[in-house]
């Protein structure tokens, strides 16, 4: 068993423990004592990784056939890693690839029905976080809820949360010719 070290605090909200103490360190070729401030942070709660062959992990979801292959990988290089989005119509991931549609058409439909990828709306889906991402285990959670989510995307929710909108600011004649707002007046 772990002996406690008294010096430690925990903080529950980021999972640490964290403590300081006064050292004397002896230097061992000059034998001078070298007085030290020690720096303990300990994190706990961080889950270890899986690791996955690609490979296996392909025949398991039967995609076999090599073409279906390439456009897997297209995906997985072309996925966002901030916010785990793939942003491709099939006929631009058909040109990028160099396979037919129908191939493309075939593989996105076994990657959703596998829980591998979600559509979000034309063109846009979410890789499941649980299965391919690049982070923590809070951004994890964070883009697990976005995955969960039915409605369609919006970028800048993912990206930086919803915002406020600004109050509305009168703006002056000079200043709307500047931004190309003048309207004409009818009177």
């Amino acid at each position: 068993m772990e002996k406690h070290d008294e010096n430690l605090e925990y903080h529950a909200e980021t999972q640490t423990l964290v403590g300081q103490k006064k050292r004397e360190l002896v230097d061992t070729e000059t034998g001078e004592v070298i007085h030290v401030d020690q720096i303990t942070k300990r994190v706990y709660g961080t889950k270890n990784f899986w690791k996955m062959y690609l490979m296996d992990f392909l025949t398991v979801l039967g995609i076999i056939d090599n073409k279906q292959l390439d456009v897997f990988i297209y995906i997985a290089e072309n996925t966002n890693q901030s916010n785990n989005l793939f942003i491709g119509t099939y006929r631009s991931i058909s040109k990028d690839v160099g396979v037919g549609v129908s191939t493309v058409t075939r593989i996105m439909k076994k990657l959703q029905e596998s829980n591998f990828i979600k559509k979000k709306q034309n063109g846009v889906y979410i890789v499941n976080p649980n299965i391919m991402m690049k982070g923590n285990d809070t951004k994890r959670q964070i883009l697990l809820s976005y995955y969960e989510e039915d409605k369609p995307l919006n970028s800048i929710d993912i990206l930086r949360g919803k915002q406020k909108a600004l109050p509305e600011q009168e703006t002056t004649k000079n200043e709307s010719k500047k931004l190309g707002l003048e309207t004409k007046n009818n009177d």
